[in-house]
């Protein structure tokens, strides 16, 4: 058994690690200061996918490592275990049937339908439906969403609430975007605000993170009434 899962992990890995390669030629494009990490950053994402082959390599982790490099640019041990621990986490917005993601989009759902009611109707009414968005956030944690001062800002509440955070910090993020959200028209404009235009908006991580934990209390409402104790 533990031979065959070895030759599997072996056989994986080349197509892993050139998964991870395209990527980092993605990861935050616009910010020359990554080129110089880049083989930090794959040590990183190599090591964790041959570790844990049950998730491997997803699209997505690229932007949580670079994230996790950027802030200890001298320190890869560091790098590596705030990486580990976003990974283990936030493992179910990458694993097998997502089961994270479709419990993260139930509860920002309900939230959203009755503390932004305005925006949540007009993006369902122009067709915009969560899975539309929040993998390209969240698989990130928020790399694609938000300019990466911000990401790295954000990171840090995220990492300290855990999903809770996730959720806040997406609540905020919508609640500051949406006076554009609102005057888009379409569901093409909509998520290209959302998916692309809004990571090289003017946006304040430490105001996303201000509004976000101001956010929390009525995340953790939703949470009671949705898994109530006892």
């Amino acid at each position: 058994e533990r031979c065959s899962a070895a030759m599997e992990r072996g056989s994986r890995h080349p197509v892993e690690d050139e998964d991870i390669r395209n990527d980092l030629e993605r990861t935050f494009p616009d910010m020359p200061m990554l080129a110089p990490r880049k083989p930090q950053i794959f040590r990183i994402l190599q090591q964790y996918a041959a570790e844990n082959p049950d998730v491997g390599y997803t699209q997505g982790m690229n932007y949580v490592a670079a994230t996790m490099v950027l802030k200890f640019p001298d320190r890869e041990d560091l790098a590596r275990r705030h990486f580990g621990e976003a990974m283990l986490q936030f493992s179910g917005f990458w694993s097998d049937g997502f089961p994270l993601l479709n419990f993260g989009v139930q509860l920002f759902a309900r939230l959203a339908e009755r503390h932004l009611q305005g925006l949540w109707s007009h993006l369902l009414r122009n067709g915009v439906e969560p899975l539309m968005y929040f993998p390209n956030g969240w698989l990130s944690l928020f790399g694609k969403w938000l300019p990466l001062p911000a990401v790295m800002e954000t990171v840090d509440l995220v990492l300290e609430c855990g999903i809770r955070g996730v959720v806040a910090a997406t609540l905020a993020f919508f609640q500051m975007q949406q006076s554009r959200l609102l005057a888009a028209r379409g569901m093409e404009e909509l998520l290209e605000l959302i998916n692309q235009d809004s990571r090289t908006a003017p946006i304040d991580g430490a105001l996303i993170v201000d509004v976000a934990r101001r956010w929390l209390p009525r995340v953790d409402e939703a949470l009671q009434a949705t898994c109530p104790a006892g």
